[in-house]
């Protein structure tokens, strides 16, 4: 026969777990919250009621590292971009809900329970602090990085440092040893714990991320619960408590174990299905509903304490909200959050009852403070956190150009499968219920047989790391002729919205990346294009350096794929650099306000782009992430210069993560051109040469150096600036020559010296000689734009001429043509 209580600990794991599994589920067909469920489990099955279970050495372990568990979740998943921007949240909040229950509870205690000061100080420091008790419930709700749950966390460990001084004070001065020794040890080693836990963990956890990071990924999470525990530890002995130390260290791997990563996946799996909940029954476990009937100074002293708890954190949170202009919802939501008195307090009041300043009635009427607040809290945070998610999204909106967020990740290579899939997992929203795609091709022939089972293999692997972030996948494999053409049909059946190419490692880039098929695919796709390059994981990057080239901004997807590269630096808690010119960055800034407010940047001015690179050398560390957008040849932004750039980056930086982003856009255009024939082709884009005078066409010129070219037009068409002219042409040319093709260059300046647009083409039987660049282009235009132009002008006149740099059959015949007359001859020839 069982004896009760039970001391079997299989028997004991075996009851707990099944109370872990039945309580939130009871407790919801109730329509209540899960926490209430296993408080009152651990009620019933504990000492004070059937008596099942014993509050022993064991469920005291478990429930201290479920506590533990629970402040290192809240400094993990805590938004620290939030905390930057509006840490006078945290600073008004903390002492608003320190100061506000610390005054009450002193009057509460003095004069309606009538303690002396000393006790009344350390009672009105147990309504001071609470514990994040209910933070789970909002973390599910996707509200981690909310703002109001910013604005608690962060005053969560503000008040409960305070509280837990005051507690060390006072139980210092009952034993006599308030002296100089006891303040200078108590700031000395709070000073050095601090400066040890934000210094040098952050190294030591980025060192052991690089070196051993694994597939099966257990040796981070152990080393994640080892350093969570040594930090608890060394709190204590450096007097604080040791959830101190559990949220410093959470607050310290933060930016290393991004929101969506499988690590925090792992983390808070364990955590809420195992350590906190048993934290909960042994909270539970201490309440003995038997109290109320001890006495009537049982239950005066517990209604007092109930009551100057709420209302203390009630008066806190609304005049918090009150001075930042916080919603209603928002509000209650940090009220449900602070109201909790759990941890800090019992530690707090059985330290006192201890050392003999509590007596056993303020020791039950904390226990029933405890159960009033806990239920409070967790009905208040269920209900404002739904109401929070349901008014709206609660972060930056989402791209609005694509109404599904659908990726498609092509895979082939085995040792970047994992890399790829991580970079999709952060890509891709935390809420969505759209599925992720890895794809395999298998190219239709002898082998296609081995190759399917060996692609099978590889989308195994790609499902199974989805598997582990609780991420639905659709693995695809498609047997087919072309690479290119399995990826488009593939991306218009499943209706994707970006598409994950891997850049696999070789000496040549523009053989690997810039391929024909990729360059099959790019041309004929509108989605999101990510090219990437990763060597270590994308979530040690502190760091992103967005390269935006000239005229990238009107792009008509651009706005979209900002969005895009914006939630993806929050996702890894990294800071977005863009480098681009002045232009640019102003409409940027313009677009980051409107769409994006309050969101965190910085920029890096270009003035050369050929400096770029050594610009970087500079700045970037080697964790760092380098990113390059492109557009889509015959676009307006597109220049062969920034194509040829991401090669450049790959051969400067070795060892960085790199990536290619195409955005969003718009193929009517292209697509109509890509139907039409090349003969209306032709006669569309000819415009701009059928309007040029005779004399600005030099074809078959006889000198390969630009020099001379620039010399003669400037001597024959501008004599009397003709100097000024010049030296404006010539700083271009050495400067910043447009790339148009590898065949074709421009050379444009504003000018006042011309009230309209004045377009030269120059051509060369072999090539021109340009010092400022290793191609050697045979077509050279020459473009003078009028400075009282507008803008929108300028780029209108810049994309024709781009445009008209992509009709290869017109080019060819400019090439073949020795003179104008034979030009129009070829020209008209068909």
């Amino acid at each position: 026969m069982i004896q009760l209580p039970i001391h079997d600990p299989v028997l004991i794991f075996s009851i707990v777990m099944l109370i872990v599994l039945i309580a939130p589920l009871l407790a919801e067909k109730l329509k209540l919250p899960g926490i209430i469920g296993l408080l009152f489990f651990g009620v019933l099955f504990g000492p004070h009621l059937f008596g099942i279970l014993e509050r022993d050495k064991t469920i005291e372990l478990l429930g201290t590292i479920g506590l533990l568990y629970i402040m290192f979740q809240a400094g993990l998943e805590i938004n620290l971009g939030e905390v930057k921007k509006n840490k006078h949240h945290s600073l008004i909040f903390g002492f608003s809900t320190f100061l506000i229950p610390l005054f009450l509870g002193i009057l509460g205690g003095y004069f309606i329970l009538n303690m002396n000061l000393m006790a009344s100080i350390l009672l009105a420091s147990m309504f001071s602090s609470h514990t994040l008790l209910t933070f789970p419930i909002a973390s599910k709700m996707g509200l981690a990085k909310n703002r109001a749950v910013t604005a608690t966390i962060g005053g969560t460990i503000i008040t409960d440092t305070f509280a837990f001084l005051i507690l060390a004070v006072v139980v210092g001065a009952n034993h006599g040893e308030l002296n100089l020794f006891f303040w200078t040890k108590l700031i000395g080693l709070m000073i050095s714990y601090s400066f040890v836990i934000l210094f040098f963990l952050p190294k030591i956890s980025g060192w052991f991320f690089r070196h051993f990071s694994s597939e099966s990924g257990i040796e981070e999470y152990v080393f994640v619960i080892t350093v969570l525990f040594i930090s608890a530890y060394c709190s204590h002995l450096a007097g604080f408590e040791p959830i101190i130390g559990a949220f410093l260290a959470g607050l310290t791997l933060n930016p290393l174990i991004p929101e969506k990563s499988i690590l925090m996946n792992r983390i808070q799996f364990v955590g809420n299905s195992l350590f906190i909940p048993f934290f909960l029954i042994s909270v539970g476990m201490l309440i003995n509903p038997g109290v109320f009937l001890s006495g009537f100074e049982t239950l005066k002293i517990s209604l007092v304490m109930i009551i100057i708890a709420i209302l203390s954190k009630w008066i806190a949170a609304h005049f918090f909200g009150r001075i930042v202009h916080f919603k209603k919802e928002e509000k209650n939501l940090i009220f449900g959050l602070s109201v909790n008195q759990a941890a800090a307090t019992l530690a707090a009041v059985l330290i006192g009852f201890q050392v003999g300043i509590f007596s056993e009635t303020v020791l039950t009427g904390t226990i029933m403070m405890i159960v009033a607040t806990c239920f409070l809290g967790a009905v208040l945070t269920v209900k404002y956190s739904k109401e929070l998610v349901m008014k709206g999204k609660e972060s930056f909106d989402l791209p609005s150009g694509k109404t599904l967020d659908r990726i498609l990740i092509p895979l082939k290579n085995p040792h970047n499968l994992n890399h790829l899939m991580d970079l999709a997992f952060f890509l891709h929203p935390k809420n969505s219920h759209e599925p992720l795609y890895p794809l395999n091709v298998v190219i239709e022939g002898s082998d296609s047989e081995e190759e399917m089972i060996a692609g099978e293999s590889l989308l195994t692997k790609a499902v199974s790391r989805s598997n582990s972030v609780s991420k639905e996948t659709i693995p695809l494999i498609r047997i087919d002729i072309s690479v290119a053409g399995a990826i488009l049909k593939s991306v218009k059946e499943q209706r994707i919205s970006k598409v994950i190419l891997g850049w696999n490692e070789s000496s040549d880039f523009q053989t690997n990346l810039f391929n024909t098929i990729l360059d099959q695919f790019i041309k004929k796709s509108s989605e999101m294009v990510f090219i990437a390059r990763i060597f270590h994981p994308i979530s040690l990057a502190k760091k992103i350096f967005l390269i935006i080239p000239s005229f990238m901004t009107k792009q008509s997807g651009f706005q979209d794929s900002l969005g895009v590269l914006i939630h993806f630096s929050l996702s890894i808690t990294a800071k977005i650099i863009f480098i681009t010119d002045d232009k640019t960055l102003e409409e940027i800034k313009n677009l980051v306000e409107k769409k994006h407010s309050g969101f965190p940047f910085e920029w890096i001015l270009v003035k050369n782009w050929k400096n770029v690179f050594d610009m970087l050398k500079n700045q970037a560390e080697k964790e760092d992430l380098l990113i390059q957008m492109l557009a889509r040849q015959g676009e307006l932004a597109w220049k062969f210069h920034y194509y040829r750039m991401a090669y450049k980056l790959k051969q400067n930086f070795p060892v960085h993560n790199i990536m290619a982003v195409y955005p969003y856009c718009n193929l009517e255009y292209l697509i109509e051109e890509k139907n039409r024939e090349e003969k209306d082709s032709l006669l569309k884009t000819a415009s701009i040469l059928d309007t040029l005078p005779e004399k600005n066409f030099f074809l078959h010129f006889p000198e390969n150096r630009v020099e001379a070219l620039l010399s003669q037009i400037s001597q024959r068409d501008f004599p009397s600036v003709y100097e000024e002219i010049y030296s404006q042409l010539t700083a271009i040319l050495n400067e910043y020559p447009a790339e148009l093709t590898d065949e074709i260059v421009l050379i444009h300046i504003h000018t006042y010296h011309v009230s309209e647009y004045q377009v030269y083409l120059a051509s060369h039987k072999e090539s021109f000689v340009l010092e400022s660049l290793s191609a050697r282009p045979k077509i050279i235009f020459i473009l003078f734009s009028p400075k009282e132009k507008s803008s929108e002008s300028h780029l209108q006149m810049l994309s024709e001429i781009a445009k008209l740099s992509m009709q290869k059959e017109l080019l060819g015949k400019l090439l073949q043509s020795s003179n104008y007359l034979e030009w129009l001859e070829n020209k008209n020839r068909g």
